[in-house]
């Protein structure tokens, strides 16, 4: 009954052969000495959004955003990483799979909005990183406001 990003597990033997790109950049955004564990990650977004809403991204067109941790203690954990891309011109979000109960474009301000007055429920990682992205025009803007260091939020 959530709304949320497109996500899931990397798993141990992610196929990360299509990210073909030096991923350094994005280790060292994230903090991680694990080239491979990078490539999995991206290889993993890129898997999950095409599952879960038809999307197909280039791994390079990724651009790193934030990260959330499951405080210890909880029973289920999770560490999420969330990215930015351009969508392609050409896509046409659809759900795939029976993960997602459906599938639907918000416009940021919008989906924020909708949240603000309890029309679309969001856990908070998805609705405070809608809300970080309210601050830019357009995704152009946005993308070019990376950070270059990412801190964990474990709340």
């Amino acid at each position: 009954g959530m709304f949320a990003f497109p996500g899931g597990r990397v798993y141990v033997d992610e196929e990360s052969s299509a990210v073909t790109h030096d991923v350094s950049g994005e280790a060292a955004v994230w903090g991680d000495d694990d080239l491979e564990l990078v490539r999995a990650h991206l290889a993993a977004a890129v898997r999950e959004t095409w599952e879960e809403s038809g999307v197909r991204l280039d791994p390079a067109s990724l651009v790193a955003w934030g990260r959330w941790v499951t405080p210890p203690g909880e029973t289920r954990r999770f560490d999420a990483r969330f990215y930015l891309a351009r969508c392609p011109a050409d896509a046409s979000p659809e759900p795939l799979t029976g993960e997602v109960a459906a599938g639907q474009w918000f416009v940021v301000r919008a989906a924020v909005d909708a949240f603000a007055m309890g029309a679309l429920p969001m856990w908070p990682p998805t609705i405070d990183t809608l809300t970080s992205l309210t601050t830019f025009d357009d995704v152009a803007s946005a993308l070019a406001a990376a950070p270059t260091q990412i801190e964990a939020v474990t709340e």
